[in-house]
């Protein structure tokens, strides 16, 4: 799931194209954006790994299992909004240090993209790339070794 969503980071954050949409588009609609990326990533996620066909034995809904479920879905979206915010910094941190000014003002070609309000717009648009690229990604994952780390399978 990570390495999808590096590899994606990676090759959005190098394109002039991104830099062109994160300067020109307003930092709410960046921000909705984001949270409507994480929550489909945690959609997603939840989805492809069926958690809801190992939370209950009968397909019967009780108490247990709607607290299982809860605490599923939290960790998932929990999960999402840390590799986010990772994605975020790692973004910013790749903006502010491996780019040139001159190139920043060039490169662009709606506004030279030189603040830093344009440097956190560009890393949360290519953040919630990365959480959407990544949750696709993790679908190919094996679905014993996440249901392990979610959920004890031995009784201690």
């Amino acid at each position: 799931m990570i390495t999808a969503a590096l590899s994606v980071i990676i090759v959005v954050f190098f394109s002039a194209e991104i830099w062109d949409v994160a300067s020109a588009v307003e930092l709410y609609q960046l921000a909705l954006f984001s949270g409507i990326a994480v929550v489909a990533a945690t959609v997603v996620l939840n989805r492809a790994f069926a958690f809801s066909s190992v939370l209950g034995r009968g397909r019967v809904l009780a108490e247990s299992t709607v607290v299982t479920s809860a605490a599923t879905i939290l960790c998932l979206l929990l999960t999402m909004l840390l590799l986010f915010a990772i994605f975020v910094g790692l973004t910013y941190l790749g903006a502010i240090a491996i780019f040139p000014r001159k190139l920043m003002e060039t490169w662009p070609t709606v506004d030279p993209a030189v603040r830093v309000l344009d440097h956190v717009k560009l890393s949360l648009f290519v953040a919630a790339l990365g959480v959407l690229a990544g949750s696709l990604g993790g679908r190919a994952d094996s679905k014993d070794l996440v249901r392990g780390v979610l959920f004890v399978n031995k009784e201690m």
